[in-house]
């Protein structure tokens, strides 16, 4: 069962897929992150490996705002709630990777093998919801916190 309230503070995840598409989407931390994320992810892609140290710093920065942002909206949840093995943050900038792969470049691939890139960025997305789900719920709790 959602939590409604805590639900409107945390995007959801069609919302957060169309921000890393680039499509408009409502103000709001996360998905102005996992936006610039997954362009980041683009650029990183022609990006020469002497000059990726910029990228991923930029990277981890926004991985910790979400999770410093998520932190600080999310209910506290209880001792017994289950760890999650990764954070909101990461989740995200996985996500964000995952469908610049799939969108990007794979436009032209051939239909198995965007749908293929397709199902496992959906799967992800859907372990997105599930993931803040819980959170909002109460029934998980994220690691390091």
């Amino acid at each position: 069962m959602r939590n409604v309230e805590n639900n409107r503070i945390v995007p959801e995840r069609d919302m957060l897929l169309a921000a890393c598409r680039g499509l408009p989407h409502e103000d709001h931390p996360i998905l102005e992150a996992a936006g610039e994320l997954a362009q980041l992810h683009e650029i990183r892609e022609r990006t020469p490996v002497c000059e990726m140290a910029k990228l991923d710093r930029r990277r981890d920065q926004l991985v910790r705002s979400i999770d410093l942002w998520v932190a600080l909206v999310i209910p506290v949840p209880s001792s017994q709630a289950q760890l999650h093995s990764e954070t909101v943050g990461q989740l995200v900038d996985r996500l964000a990777r995952l469908a610049t792969e799939a969108f990007v470049p794979l436009s032209a691939a051939p239909e198995a093998v965007f749908y293929e890139a397709w199902v496992q960025l959906n799967e992800l997305a859907d372990s997105y919801q599930d993931l803040v789900d819980g959170l909002c719920d109460g029934a998980r709790r994220l690691p390091g916190g």
